[in-house]
């Protein structure tokens, strides 16, 4: 029972402690699709407790009692302020060293070399973009693949590398560029004491301790916003290399050309987009010619 003193509580507003509310498919279809026309991914749309479970903490930290307040509170004077933090909960950020590591053995044996004799990275800086960076391991692992291949030829390239994504908070993470134990296991032994310090810092649940990129491979990068469905609003620059990884799964067929072109304009003729193993360009792209499964050459159109 209610003090006789207590203020009154607005509706929709909850106290500071409280569970997740229940969610019905109508609630989570709109909020799906208010996250999908605003950034094109399609996390969600046809699973409630998914969408229940990644915004629970964002209602607790609004005081809100449930997601008919919390569409309410988009759908006001505060939308613009909240629709980043939706999209940011129903994001999957999912990325690990050396994932399909075919791709970095082609980009070593056959992409720098050839990018290398059209002087990329020796006439002119050589740029790579990793367009969903996530927590930068991805992009990291690029780094070490082009040192690698500029210490074993004997080839110094000039180059930068350009990580972008439409998390804020996942932009920040990847920037310090620490990792715990469990994060670097797939980066070969051999490369380590090269490409990470170890760190007096204590990361993770198991407590383990942390590592950190070298400068050599930090000063050459730079992480950015970008909203792959609108890159207008991102930092203006061209690449040689772009990795599209793992990210068009969350579009649908319509936004995934979509992407795809918009990326590719930004690639310089001769300059190759790799998408992931399991994704394909189901509709073509002006300009992109397939070179092998997943990986594309830009030529003119």
């Amino acid at each position: 029972m209610a003090r006789a003193d207590s203020p009154p509580r607005a509706a929709g507003v909850a106290p500071a402690v409280m569970g997740p509310p229940p969610i019905s498919d109508r609630q989570a279809r709109l909020l799906a699709e208010r996250a999908s026309r605003a950034a094109g991914i399609l996390s969600g749309t046809d699973k409630p407790d998914f969408v229940r479970t990644r915004l629970a903490r964002r209602l607790s930290a609004l005081h809100l009692t449930d997601f008919d307040a919390y569409i309410a509170r988009l759908s006001g004077a505060q939308g613009s302020e909240e629709l980043p933090h939706l999209i940011e909960a129903l994001t999957t950020h999912t990325t690990s060293f050396f994932r399909e590591p075919g791709h970095f053995d082609w980009m070593r044996e056959t992409a720098l070399p050839a990018l290398a004799a059209e002087g990329r990275g020796t006439r002119h800086d050589l740029t790579i973009w990793s367009a969903a960076v996530s927590t930068g391991a991805e992009l990291w692992t690029v780094g070490m693949t082009v040192e690698e291949y500029a210490r074993t030829t004997g080839t110094p390239l000039t180059y930068r590398l350009i990580g972008t994504d439409i998390s804020r908070p996942i932009l920040r993470k990847a920037a310090q560029a620490v990792f715990s134990e469990a994060d670097i296991r797939s980066i070969p032994e051999a490369l380590r004491p090269r490409y990470l310090l170890r760190s007096k810092r204590i990361v993770g649940p198991d407590e383990a301790r942390a590592y950190r990129i070298v400068p050599a491979l930090r000063n050459r990068t730079r992480f950015a916003y970008a909203n792959l469905i609108d890159l207008t609003r991102a930092p203006a620059f061209t690449a040689d290399l772009v990795l599209l990884r793992n990210v068009l799964i969350y579009f649908s067929r319509e936004d995934q050309a979509r992407v795809a072109s918009a990326v590719a304009a930004r690639v310089r003729h001769g300059g190759h987009v790799v998408f992931a193993h399991s994704e394909t360009l189901r509709d073509p792209v002006p300009g992109l010619v397939p070179l092998g499964r997943s990986i594309y050459r830009k030529e003119a159109s």
